[in-house]
């Protein structure tokens, strides 16, 4: 692919990574903002398991206010993660041969996949809780 890269002119091969960057960019935020949406529910339950105690596990409660905003800002990258991760490769951009070698994205996509199952579970954690306090 370098070599390839190589061969290309300097504005395209810019623009090439470019969607890269953005894509993978845009796909950590994605993450970051499904770690965000733990922090009020999910983690403090993962750091006590862990035996890690302190006043702080306590103050992350105080997140559960700030739920919504997590949520729509995580949402949000990851929308657009999932767009650049599944946009089509433009025809008109492969007609010079530029794109035989496209990006593989599977790996952004699975990590799309994993952070929305993550925002998911956050989301109805706070629901779901009450029953499985019961067994």
């Amino acid at each position: 692919m370098e070599q390839h890269l190589a061969e290309l002119p300097q504005s395209q091969s810019q623009k090439i990574g470019d969607e890269t960057t953005k894509g993978w960019g845009v796909t950590g935020l994605g993450v970051l903002g499904a770690l965000a949406m733990t922090s009020c529910c999910i983690l403090p339950l993962v750091l006590v398991s862990f035996g890690v105690t302190g006043v702080f596990i306590a103050q992350l409660g105080a997140l559960y206010a700030y739920k919504w905003y997590t949520f729509a800002l995580s949402a949000a990258f990851l929308g657009y993660g999932f767009y650049k991760a599944y946009k089509p490769v433009d025809a008109e951009s492969c007609a010079d041969g530029t794109c035989a070698r496209p990006i593989d994205r599977r790996i952004m996509r699975a990590t799309l996949w994993a952070a929305s199952a993550i925002v998911a579970v956050a989301m109805i954690f706070p629901y779901i809780t009450p029953f499985i306090l019961k067994f």
